[in-house]
C-alpha cells in the first residue's frame, strides 16, 4: 500500500514535464525513477517499476534501440546513460523474485479475447487485458509464442530464456495459448469473431520480400525471414563459400551476421545507402564490422547472374541518390556504372509484408496493396469488433513501439465490450518533455565517462550463437546509475507557502531559482541535489523524484526497538547511493543505514529526528568534491551539520554524537573506518 508521500510524489511527477528519457520511450518507462532504485540497490522495485509499463521487459533490455539514450541530457555533456545496460541488469537481479510473484488474474468480466500473433503487440495487449479481467487465448502458428522475437530475431542477441520470462509473466495471469494453430487453416477468423467478444489480428510482418530482378527464382537464392527461422527452429540452411546480403538495414545485419556462425567465412553486404545513409542501428553495423562482414556501399542489385542454374554472383549497378528532393525513398542509378560482385548464395533482405490470406471472403476488408482497412481513431478494422495492432498496421518499427500499440490496441477493446465511445476515450497524449539543459548548467556538469558492456571477442563470438554482450556486475552497473542526472525529478514550489525569503536561491548550487514575489524553479535548470527542500523554512518545497519527509516519517522504524541493555551505541548512518553505495559495505548490528541518493538531502531535522528516536550517535557519509555528482553540496552539508550540532549542545546533547566524514576514492574501507571510529568514540546512552 503506497504512502500519502508515495502517492503525492506521483500525483505531482505526472503533472510535470517528462525527462526526455521517459518521452522518447513508447512506453513512456519512467527511466529516471527505475535508475535510481537500482542506484539504491534496489533491484526488485526497479523491475517491478520497468515490468508495469513493458510486458517484454527482458527482450527490451537486449535488443531496444534504446531511443531513451538517444534523447539522454548528458548527451550534451559527455555520452548518454547506458539505460538498456542498466535494464537488463536490474531483470537478471529480479530472476526469482520475478518467478515467485506471478500468479493468475481472475477472469472477472465473463467476456473473451481472442489475439492473432504472439509478437511484442499481441503479448502486451494479452498482458494488459488479462489485468482487466478477460479471458484471453492466444493463437499462433508457430511452435513457441513470441513472433519474430522468437522466429526471426538470432539467439546471439536474444537467448530464448530471455524471452521465455517475458512469455511465462503473461501466460501466469491466465493467458491461453494455442500454438501451431494457423489461422484460415485450423480455424478462420469469422469461428474466432463468432466465439470471442472481441478479435485482434497483430500479425506482424511475416513475409520477406524479394525483388524483381532476372534470374532471383532458383536455388541458392533466400529470402531473410524463411533463413532466420530455419535457424531459430533447428534447421541449417545450405550455404556456399561466398554469401552475398542484399540490403543494409538491422534485419540484414541479423542474416549476415548468422551466415558467419554457421560457419562461412567470406560474407559480403551490398546496399543502396552510403554508410552514413545505412537504416541499421550504427552499433549493429560496427559489431558487424568488427566480425569481418564486408559491406559494401551505393551499388544496387541489376540482375542474378547463373551457371547451370547455379549461383555465380550479383550484377550490380551504382546508386546516384537513395532519395528523391522530397526525402522519399526513390533510388536513382548511373546505368552506365556496372560491377559485379562474386557469391554463390544470395540473401534477399530488402523488406517485409503481412501475410493476411487469412482475410480472404471475410467482413475484414484489405485494399488494393493488401494492407489492412483499419480506423487509427479506434484501432478498429472494417468489422464490427475485430481490432489491429502492431506492424501489421504501422509498418517495420521496433518491438517497443509494436508494444506500445499493444497497450493502446487492448484499451480499445476494453472500451469497445463496455460500450464505451472508443474514439472519443481513445486520444493520443502527447507528454511535454524538459527543455534542453541551458548552457551554463552544462557547464558546471561533471564529465564522467559511460560503462559500455564488454563484448566477447569477434573470433570467439562467431564459432555459435551465444549471447555475445556480457552483462554489468554489480559495482559497474551502480557506478553507471549514479551518472543520471534525475531529470525531472528537481524541486517544485508551492507558491501558497512561499514568501520570496531567497533561502533556496542562496542555497542552489546551479543558480536554478528564479525568485519575483514567488519563487520558481525551471525544470531544466534544476539537478535534483536536493539541498534546498531542507533548508526552506516554509517547507515551500517539494521534491518530484522522492517524499522531502520520508526520512522523517520512516526514522522510527529505521532505528527500531533500542535495547536499554546494549553493549554498543545505536548509530544511524546518512550515505549517498551514487558514490559511498558503491562499496556495498554491510551494516553491522549497531549501525542503522540510511541510503540517499545525495547527502544534501539530508536536513536537519532528519539529523535530529534520529536522536529524537533513540540513536546514541549520527554520522553522514559526505562524498568529497571531486566524485560528488553536484557540485557545492559538500561545502553546504558541512554549514548544516555544524548548525546542528550548536542545537544539539543547547539541548544537553554532546555535539561529538554528530559527525561528517569525507570520503574519496575507493569507499569501502574509508566506511568501515568511520563506522568503527563512531562505535568507538560515542558512548551509550542511559
Amino acid at each position: 500500500m503506497p504512502s500519502i508521500g508515495e502517492i503525492q510524489e506521483t500525483q505531482l511527477k505526472e503533472q510535470r514535464p517528462y525527462p526526455p528519457c521517459r518521452a522518447a520511450c513508447p512506453v513512456h518507462t519512467d527511466v529516471q525513477a527505475y535508475v535510481g532504485l537500482i542506484a539504491q540497490g534496489r533491484y526488485t522495485e526497479a523491475f517491478d517499476l520497468i515490468r508495469s509499463v513493458n510486458p517484454i521487459a527482458s527482450a527490451c533490455s537486449l535488443i531496444c534501440h534504446h531511443p531513451c539514450e538517444q534523447e539522454c541530457r548528458r548527451c550534451d555533456v559527455d555520452e548518454p546513460l547506458a539505460v538498456r545496460n542498466l535494464k537488463r541488469f536490474a531483470l537478471e537481479q529480479s530472476i526469482e523474485y520475478r518467478r515467485k510473484r506471478r500468479h493468475a488474474i481472475p477472469q472477472s468480466r465473463n467476456k473473451s479475447v481472442a489475439i492473432i500473433g504472439s509478437g511484442p503487440s499481441g503479448l502486451t495487449a494479452a498482458n494488459d487485458l488479462a489485468d482487466l479481467g478477460y479471458k484471453v487465448t492466444i493463437f499462433e502458428r508457430n511452435p513457441v509464442l513470441g513472433g519474430l522475437l522468437s522466429s526471426a530475431i538470432p539467439t546471439y542477441r536474444l537467448p530464448r530464456d530471455f524471452l521465455q520470462e517475458d512469455i511465462d509473466d503473461v501466460l501466469a495471469k491466465g493467458v491461453e495459448a494455442k500454438t501451431n494453430c494457423e489461422i484460415g487453416k485450423d480455424i478462420t477468423i469469422t469461428d474466432l469473431m463468432n466465439q470471442y467478444n472481441a478479435v485482434l489480428i497483430a500479425v506482424g510482418l511475416s513475409l520477406s520480400r524479394s525483388l524483381p530482378i532476372p534470374g532471383v527464382e532458383g536455388p541458392d537464392v533466400l529470402l531473410a525471414l524463411p533463413f532466420l527461422s530455419d535457424i531459430a527452429f533447428g534447421k541449417k540452411p545450405e550455404l556456399g563459400k561466398k554469401v552475398l546480403v542484399i540490403g543494409g538495414g538491422n534485419v540484414a545485419i541479423d542474416v549476415a551476421r548468422s551466415a558467419l556462425r554457421l560457419g562461412v567465412e567470406n560474407v559480403e553486404m551490398v546496399c543502396l545507402e552510403s554508410a552514413e545513409e545505412m537504416p541499421a542501428w550504427e552499433w549493429e553495423i560496427h559489431e558487424a564490422l568488427d566480425e569481418n562482414v564486408k559491406i559494401t556501399n551505393r551499388w544496387g542489385p541489376k540482375a542474378v547472374r547463373r551457371s547451370n542454374g547455379r549461383v555465380e554472383g550479383l550484377d550490380v549497378v551504382k546508386v546516384k541518390a537513395v532519395f528523391d528532393e522530397s526525402g522519399r525513398f526513390s533510388p536513382s542509378f548511373y546505368e552506365d556504372q556496372t560491377s559485379f560482385i562474386p557469391a554463390d548464395t544470395i540473401i534477399i533482405t530488402i523488406g517485409q509484408m503481412s501475410n493476411l490470406s487469412f482475410l480472404k471472403d471475410t467482413k475484414v476488408k484489405v485494399d488494393e496493396r493488401g494492407r489492412l482497412a483499419w480506423n487509427e481513431s479506434t484501432q478498429m478494422s472494417s468489422a464490427p469488433g475485430v481490432f489491429v495492432s502492431g506492424e501489421v498496421i504501422t509498418g517495420p518499427g521496433s518491438a517497443i513501439q509494436a508494444a506500445a500499440n499493444g497497450h493502446r490496441a487492448a484499451r480499445a477493446i476494453h472500451l469497445y465490450i463496455e460500450g464505451e465511445n472508443v474514439e472519443a476515450a481513445l486520444v493520443a497524449e502527447e507528454k511535454e518533455k524538459i527543455a534542453e539543459l541551458p548552457p551554463d548548467i552544462l557547464e558546471m556538469i561533471k564529465k564522467e565517462s559511460r560503462a559500455d558492456l564488454k563484448l566477447i571477442s569477434p573470433d570467439v563470438r562467431c564459432a555459435g550463437f551465444t549471447q555475445f554482450e556480457i552483462g554489468y556486475d554489480e559495482y559497474t552497473a551502480l557506478r553507471e546509475a549514479s551518472r543520471c542526472r534525475a531529470c525531472g525529478s528537481g524541486a517544485v514550489v508551492k507558491p501558497e507557502k512561499c514568501v520570496a525569503c531567497l533561502t533556496c536561491l542562496r542555497v542552489c548550487p546551479y543558480d536554478a531559482p528564479v525568485v519575483t514575489n514567488k519563487a520558481e524553479i525551471p525544470p531544466e535548470r534544476c539537478q535534483a541535489c536536493g539541498l534546498c527542500a531542507p533548508e526552506c523554512p516554509c517547507q515551500a518545497i517539494s521534491m518530484v523524484g522522492y517524499d522531502v519527509r520520508e526520512v522523517i516519517d520512516t526514522m522510527k522504524g529505521i532505528v527500531g526497538s533500542v535495547d536499554p541493555r546494549r553493549e554498543k551505541p545505536v548509530l544511524v548512518e546518512f550515505y549517498c547511493t551514487y558514490h559511498v553505495g558503491v562499496s556495498k559495505t554491510p551494516g553491522t548490528e549497531n549501525i542503522r543505514q540510511v541510503p540517499v541518493h545525495c547527502s544534501g538531502r539530508v536536513g536537519v531535522l532528519d539529523m535530529l529526528k534520529a536522536f529524537e528516536c533513540g540513536a546514541d550517535g549520527v554520522y553522514l557519509l559526505l562524498c568529497s568534491e571531486d566524485p560528488c555528482k553536484h557540485k557545492g553540496v559538500v561545502s553546504r552539508m558541512k554549514k548544516r551539520i555544524e548548525y546542528t550540532q550548536k542545537l544539539l549542545s543547547e539541548l544537553g546533547i554532546e555535539s561529538g554524537r554528530l559527525r561528517y566524514f569525507e570520503i574519496s576514492g575507493e569507499p569501502g574501507e574509508a566506511r568501515r573506518r568511520a563506522a568503527e571510529e563512531m562505535s568507538n568514540q560515542v558512548k551509550v546512552s542511559r
